[in-house]
């Protein structure tokens, strides 16, 4: 797989979460290929297809050309994208982390994709490719960590060509909720387990805010879309059960205060959308809901996605 390096390699290895996140790459390479995707996506390599494909299938997606995925990781997604669509040319993997390029290149050698993918190190808000130029971006759980969500959306407008697709599986929180319970969500600390399979220190302090992780509005995602030029179309899948009911219900319906008095599901947050397609309506306040059909072996994979697609105006 032929490497690009937009960005110094040496200056960034002396950033301090690049340097954690090169440790993690270096333990991570010598796992399975489908371990290395379930510890970054929480999802085996064909469950992850699986899961990619329904949701491309449902929202009538397309996707051809060349294209980019964006903070990438080990490039998940786009393997997944490649197997589904066979018109794509190429994809270009962002990734400012330089050790990345050992997993992106294990598991392209696996799906036998590496023809068609070039591992770039650098930054997603300085994009150094040519006005106009690309048909598609991807994204998986990347964008809500951007500290400049107006400059991401601005280099993603500029690069694709008109009619070009930006394909978001990320989040946006309810515009219902206070921040006091985004202040909460980012100040939770993660578990020993996931320090211990991250690389961090179990025993020092690491919060998600720490991690980079940012909870942007829905309406945070639909305003920079509109000021971009790149309409929004919105999507949550999610699949349905008596116990994913409750959960969303609580969520939605008790004020956070009392979740704090009773220290009970302070992180749950619901889109009421959600309740009402359990009462078979799907498509109300701008967003559209789909039941999520395929059910992934892993326990840790996801019961549910929200989904962003920006189409690039003319």
């Amino acid at each position: 797989m032929k490497e690009l390096f937009w960005e110094k390699e040496e200056d960034l290895n002396k950033i301090d979460w690049i340097k954690k996140y090169n440790q993690t790459c270096e333990k991570w390479i010598n796992e399975t290929p489908d371990r290395i995707s379930l510890l970054y996506s929480y999802f085996e390599i064909n469950e992850h297809k699986l899961f990619v494909e329904e949701i491309c299938r449902k929202i009538g997606v397309e996707l051809s050309g060349t294209g980019l995925e964006i903070g990438c990781g080990p490039g998940i997604l786009s393997n997944s994208v490649l197997k589904i669509y066979k018109n794509i040319d190429l994809i270009y993997l962002l990734e400012k982390v330089p050790k990345t390029y050992l997993l992106k290149k294990k598991i392209a050698d696996y799906n036998k994709t590496s023809v068609k993918l070039i591992s770039v190190i650098g930054d997603f808000n300085y994009l150094k490719l040519p006005n106009n130029s690309l048909d598609f971006v991807l994204d998986f759980d990347s964008i809500h960590h951007s500290e400049n969500f107006e400059l991401t959306f601005k280099e993603i407008s500029r690069v694709l060509k008109p009619g070009g697709k930006l394909l978001c599986f990320d989040r946006g929180q309810p515009d219902s909720i206070s921040k006091k319970q985004i202040e909460y969500l980012l100040n939770i600390e993660y578990s020993k387990s996931y320090k211990i399979e991250n690389g961090i220190n179990p025993n020092k302090k690491f919060t998600r805010r720490m991690n980079g992780e940012k909870e942007p509005y829905l309406k945070d995602w639909k305003m920079v879309g509109k000021k971009y030029n790149l309409n929004c179309e919105v999507y949550i899948f999610h699949r349905k059960s008596l116990k994913n009911f409750v959960r969303s219900a609580y969520g939605l319906l008790i004020p956070f205060a009392i979740k704090r008095l009773i220290q009970k599901g302070l992180n749950i947050t619901t889109h009421y959308q959600l309740i009402l397609n359990y009462f078979f309506i799907n498509n109300i306040g701008g967003i559209k809901v789909f039941n999520l059909e395929h059910t992934p072996k892993s326990k840790k994979s996801p019961t549910g996605k929200m989904i962003f697609l920006y189409t690039k105006g003319y």
